[in-house]
């Protein structure tokens, strides 16, 4: 018989072990703060069962992959590697910047309008509708429909 403890079950089992955590959590918590917890960890935790029983019956059989051969690009020069990294790493923590400055509800429709003109040099209507629907994303659904209300920012926790 096959060992059961491969790297895959492994990890499944360490997945289900954060999601019955998650669940086991929320408990205690009031309803809007376990929502998040508990539509994420009940699925989580049905298909890291689901990947163990798979690795147990070991239902696909022992298949021998290909090696994958991991190698860095080489026709790119490692300055123009490295500016484009500083670059998307700037963008990562303006957008961090922007969710503690002025909170998520319009952190995310600026951040998809700046980047989508600044760096992905889109036109006009692109950028403006999915500008919107990022808006409506998290205005519409987040806002009004869950009523899970972000945060103000910092900027207007000063002002008001």
């Amino acid at each position: 018989m096959r060992a059961v403890l491969s790297t895959r079950f492994l990890m499944a089992f360490i997945v289900a072990i954060a999601a019955v955590y998650a669940l086991y959590s929320s408990l205690t918590w009031p309803f809007r703060t376990a929502l998040f917890p508990r539509v994420i960890g009940f699925p989580l935790l049905v298909l890291s069962i689901v990947e163990m029983l798979l690795c147990v019956t070991n239902v696909e059989g022992d298949r021998v992959g290909h090696a994958v051969d991991f190698e860095m690009t080489t026709d790119v020069d490692p300055a123009v590697a490295l500016k484009r990294t500083f670059a998307i790493c700037s963008w990562i923590l303006g957008f961090l910047a922007l969710i503690l400055g002025i909170g998520f509800t319009l952190a995310v429709p600026l951040f998809v309008f700046l980047y989508l003109r600044l760096a992905g040099k889109e036109g006009w209507a692109l950028t403006l509708s999915l500008t919107i629907l990022a808006w409506l994303t998290m205005e519409g659904l987040f806002n009004r429909l869950l009523h899970l209300p972000f945060p103000q920012g910092w900027l207007f926790s000063l002002l008001a």
